[in-house]
This record gives structure tokens, sequence and C-alpha cells, in this order.
């Protein structure tokens, strides 16, 4: 259980510093593996068509990251979201 709450939260805090890098920031939600991104809500269908799921709780794009996460999905979600 250990080794997979920290895969789980290495993927959350590798999202959480590049949505740094795109300027953006998500809700503060420390020693979680749920990352809440305000306004980002309205590109979850962008990100499904590009295979990328997420869901838009109240206008937050919310990510979910678990044992079967890669760090090449948390990449591909940040690539998505910087076009």
């Amino acid at each position: 259980m250990d080794a997979v709450r920290a895969h789980d939260l290495a993927l959350a805090d590798r999202f959480r510093a590049g949505l740094a890098s795109l300027g953006h920031e998500p809700v503060p939600s420390p020693g979680s593996p749920i990352v809440s991104v305000p306004g980002l809500g309205s590109r979850q269908a962008e990100l499904s068509s590009a295979g990328v799921e997420g869901s838009d709780r109240a206008g937050n794009l919310r990510a979910a990251f678990h044992l079967y996460n890669t760090p090449a999905d948390v990449d591909r979600l940040l690539d998505v979201l910087s076009a």
C-alpha cells in the first residue's frame, strides 16, 4: 500500500509541477493523488478526444492518479493542455 501511495503521489506532484510551468495553479491538495485545476474543466471533451480521461467538476478539471498510471500519462495530459 505504501508503494502504491508513493507512486500515485509522485504522479500527482509531476502533474502539479507541469501545471505550474503552463501557468496554471491547482486547488491546494497536499498529500492527495487527486488534482483539481480551476478553469480547465471545459477542456474535458478535448482531453477525452485525445485519449486522456479526466472530469469536469464545477468548472475544475479533475485528474486522479493511480497504480495503472505512468509518468507518460502525466506528460500526455500536460501536452494536450499546453496546445
